[in-house]
Formats: C-alpha cells, structure tokens, sequence
C-alpha cells in the first residue's frame, strides 16, 4: 500500500511537472485584430498623360500590397471608379498606418489613402474573378442543355 501510494504521488508530480513546463513554453497570445479599410486615390504626383501602369512607383506599390498579402494582414482587395481599397488587419489604426508607410508611391504622393474602421456587418460571399461575362457587354445569359 505504501509503495502504491509513494508510485502515485511520483506519477502526479512528474504530470503536474509537464503541464507547468508545457504552459511556460506556450506562446502569449496575440492581440485581438480589428479590420480598417484603406480607400486609395490618386494623388497630386498622378500624371494624367499616363495609363496606371505606366504611373512613378506603381510596380513599388504592388510589391507593398503583396508583402502585406504574404505576411497575412491584407484581408482583401478590390478596384472601383477610380479608387482602390483595401481592408488591413491589425491591432490598432497606428499599425495599420505603419503598413501603409512602406509604400513609395503614397510617399511620393502617386497614391493618397484615408483610413476607416472596418465593421462587419454582413460578410457575403466574394469571389475574385467573374465567371461569367455580365449580360449587356455583347453576351447573353448560357444555360445548361445536357448536351
């Protein structure tokens, strides 16, 4: 009996002792990310002559989107009128301006951005690309005739 009660309070030290070591090595958690929509405008060094592929700085700023893509806080991305927005996670709007500051062409004014919160109301479904050519443009809706 002794000897089954000196075996189980070994077997308790040694699994509190791994739980211990187990919690100290878990990382601390990160802090919660709120989004925050980029709305991107031309800026005042927007050459109107030039088509947007030809503007100063443009491959610059794609490099800068697909580094915030690559690290995971470019949440989306898409293109309207003349703007562009994008949607940033983050920890606070300081960092989402930090990221923002990399850019060379929002430095040298190619770019102008506004930075908003972000909320969620209704997150859909989005896909990037049409599959299918709108109606109007010289198409006509397909249907499927098992053929």
């Amino acid at each position: 009996m002794k000897n089954l009660a000196r075996s189980t309070v070994i077997i308790s030290l040694a699994v509190c002792s791994f739980f211990s070591i187990a919690v100290a090595q878990t990382p601390p958690a990160e802090p919660a990310k709120n989004l925050y929509a980029i709305e991107i405008k031309t800026g005042s060094a927007w050459d109107t002559t030039k088509p947007p592929q030809e503007q100063a700085y443009m491959r610059e700023h794609s490099a800068n989107l697909k580094r915030l893509r690559d690290q995971g806080s470019l949440v989306m991305g898409a293109r309207y009128s003349d703007k562009g927005l994008v949607v940033l996670q983050a920890t606070n709007a300081e960092e989402a301006h930090a990221m923002m500051a990399p850019d060379i062409s929002i430095q040298n004014k190619t770019f102008a951005y506004e930075l908003h919160d972000f909320n969620v109301f209704y997150s859909g479904t989005l896909q990037s690309k049409r599959r299918v050519p709108p109606v109007g443009a010289g198409n006509t809706p397909s249907t499927a005739t098992g053929n």
